[in-house]
């Protein structure tokens, strides 16, 4: 760290407190053309509970460091050059509040963040290292000689299942995760990984043998007292899952998605994990298929993506719904909200409009021309439509007798107020099998 400390020549650009911290960017130039930007960070406000701002800082990666330039210790880290400081202490600061609300809710859950630095800076001790408590199964949290299923629940994204397993070295509680649409982001399995503890396990008994993450609980008993084991505590954490989990995971997304337009986040070394380690996925559970109804056209993620405005959503998801329950791949906004969290929705929609599907179904409205959202997905559909050099692409579906930009008025359409959701999911899926 000393690098980041001392050079030739010094030069403080920027200093700037906010939010409880210090800032100080300071150039550090060792010739004439060599230099290197470094932004030096002292908290100099805590709390008496929870994640410090010291944790966080150390988690998006600075590094606790005697400092020339604070006259003490200080947190630091290289910058690009003309770094905006209030801009990313701002950043900082709103990422760390949805941080914090994360983990209080995931401790509900029996899940701990780690805090790497604890209150040792504010006492100019060394780190007090809280790392969570991970505990292990020798097994695979599945197989044992005695398994009973106690409870389940879900919240609006995930299934949860809880069961006992005793068999061999292990005796404990197994929490089964596993999402509603799968699969999931590369960001989500890095909110996995980043909290630690999480198996995966392919062919989960508790959901008709496809995948689960898992993690255990063993049980643990001070005697032969009442009340001695901390069964209450295993039941108290599942329990608190169908209010806590989901909100914790979104909160830590957007505390990442704040930062990462700024090159930090706390998931950066999970990330690196999952490329190396990622679960192989298996496809969605399904309900049987009364028939069998594959698209011909093995080229594309989705056999159709909608798009539309939010006065059409109960229309939408009437149709879309049809044509997933007879096999389609359909890209629907609500059919996928774990994918969605987190992402850079500008880029991500554009691809799934203009790369990613087979065909495009417009609902044409009023309400379609003129929000902002729809603009975006048009623009890019019509895009790919332009490149098919007139094979079909685009869908529409008439709400109201409106014109759209880019949109040829030559273009067939069927019209909302002369066929139901079921026959315009008829006349797609004849589409999609031709």
């Amino acid at each position: 760290m000393t690098a980041l400390h001392s050079a030739l020549k010094t030069t403080v650009l920027n200093d700037h407190t906010a939010h409880g911290i210090h800032y100080k960017l300071i150039r550090l130039q060792n010739g004439k053309d060599n230099f290197t930007d470094t932004l030096h960070a002292r908290p100099n406000t805590w709390s008496s509970s929870g994640i410090q701002s010291t944790d966080f800082l150390s988690l998006i990666g600075f590094r606790r460091s005697a400092c020339e330039f604070h006259s003490s210790e200080c947190f630091c880290m290289a910058v690009p050059q003309d770094l905006d400081v209030t801009g990313l202490s701002n950043a900082i600061q709103k990422s760390l509040v949805s941080f914090q609300k994360a983990a209080s809710h995931l401790e509900n859950c029996g899940l701990f963040v780690a805090q790497p630095e604890g209150w040792g800076f504010f006492y100019s001790k060394p780190a007090n290292r809280r790392m969570p408590s991970v505990s292990h199964c020798r097994g695979n949290g599945h197989t044992a000689s005695k398994i009973e299923r106690m409870k389940e629940s879900q919240d609006e994204f995930f299934h949860f299942v809880f069961t006992w397993i005793e068999g061999g070295s292990d005796k404990g509680w197994t929490t089964h995760y596993r999402a509603k649409h799968m699969p999931l982001t590369s960001e989500f399995q890095s909110v996995i990984y980043f909290l630690g503890g999480f198996k995966w396990f392919s062919d989960c008994p508790e959901y008709d043998f496809e995948g689960c993450w898992w993690r255990f609980t063993p049980f643990e008993s001070n005697g032969n007292q009442l009340f001695s084991s901390n069964a209450e505590v295993a039941h108290r954490w599942f329990d608190g899952h169908a209010a806590h989990f989901a909100e914790g995971i979104k909160g830590l997304l957007d505390a990442h998605a704040t930062l990462e337009p700024w090159g930090m986040s706390f998931l950066s070394k999970a990330a690196k994990a999952i490329t190396a380690k990622a679960p192989i996925l298996k496809a969605p559970i399904q309900k049987a298929l009364p028939v069998t109804t594959k698209t011909t056209t093995s080229d594309y993620r989705y056999d159709v993506a909608f798009s539309f405005a939010g006065t059409e959503r109960t229309l939408v998801e009437e149709i879309a719904t049809i044509l997933k329950d007879n096999g389609f791949n359909v890209f629907y906004d609500n059919f996928y909200p774990e994918q969605l969290w987190g992402k850079d929705l500008v880029a991500t929609f554009d691809r799934i409009y203009r790369k990613e599907s087979r065909y495009c179904i417009m609902f044409l409205s009023q309400e379609y021309a003129d929000r902002m959202w729809t603009t975006h997905e048009r623009r890019s559909a019509t895009a790919r439509a332009l490149q098919e050099k007139g094979n079909e692409y685009i869908l529409p579906v008439k709400i109201d007798d409106v014109d759209i930009d880019g949109l040829a008025p030559t273009l067939g359409y069927v019209s909302a107020a002369s066929y139901s959701a079921q026959k315009i999911a008829d006349l797609l899926m004849s589409k999609l099998k031709g």
